[in-house]
């Protein structure tokens, strides 16, 4: 799984990422001021925006193209640390840091954004990917997670399918508050495969 993510950042084939960031998590994010963890985070957009709200943005990312992209793209100043992995930026209170995110041990974050990781994950990592964020979390954490559904028999990922239920064993408190036929931005193999709709839920 990793050298493929890694080949996708070195060739380009970055199709998930939104230029101008999601649009759900900028009309459903309502707390500011607190410390986010953002758990494979590309060089998303969404970084910026929620720094850019007076939280504390940790963003964990594998590939070193991508966290290096992230400040370019936005023009912004950084420090990086004596071992290479952590990425500051010096304007803003947000860092990145680079590395295998199963191994990333910090605690505390009282808030929770998850657009691409749960559904980039196999299905059999998933709960480990679930318990080991929950275990960097505080308690009673704001989270929001965008998943996808679809007929997983027709074609598969990634990205993966996640049901409401496989959601919900993770993350009992979260409650459904929008889904979206996301059908015309789906993966080009999943158009050619057939299939005709692509539920985004929130």
């Amino acid at each position: 799984m990793y050298d493929d993510w890694l080949a996708r950042w070195r060739e380009g084939r970055i199709g998930w990422h939104e230029t101008n960031g999601n649009r759900s998590l900028q009309r459903y994010w309502q707390a500011d001021g607190l410390r986010v963890l953002v758990p494979l985070c590309g060089k998303s957009v969404d970084l910026f925006w929620l720094a850019a709200r007076g939280n504390v943005v940790t963003g964990v990312e594998l590939s070193e193209i991508a966290v290096r992209d992230f400040f370019a793209d936005h023009e912004l100043d950084y420090e990086v640390s004596a071992d290479g992995t952590r990425f500051r930026a010096k304007e803003l209170p947000l860092t990145l840091v680079c590395g295998d995110y199963f191994s990333y041990t910090e605690t505390g974050f009282d808030a929770h954004y998850d657009r691409g990781a749960l559904i980039a994950i196999p299905h059999g990592r998933r709960a480990d990917y679930a318990r080991h964020t929950t275990a960097r979390l505080a308690e009673n954490p704001v989270q929001l997670v965008i998943t996808l559904e679809y007929d997983q028999e027709v074609v598969d990922g990634p990205p993966y399918a996640v049901s409401p239920a496989e959601v919900l064993s993770y993350w009992p408190g979260l409650s459904r508050v929008e889904t979206a036929n996301d059908i015309a931005n789906a993966p080009p193999k999943f158009l050619a495969a057939g299939l005709d709709k692509l539920t985004e839920v929130v």
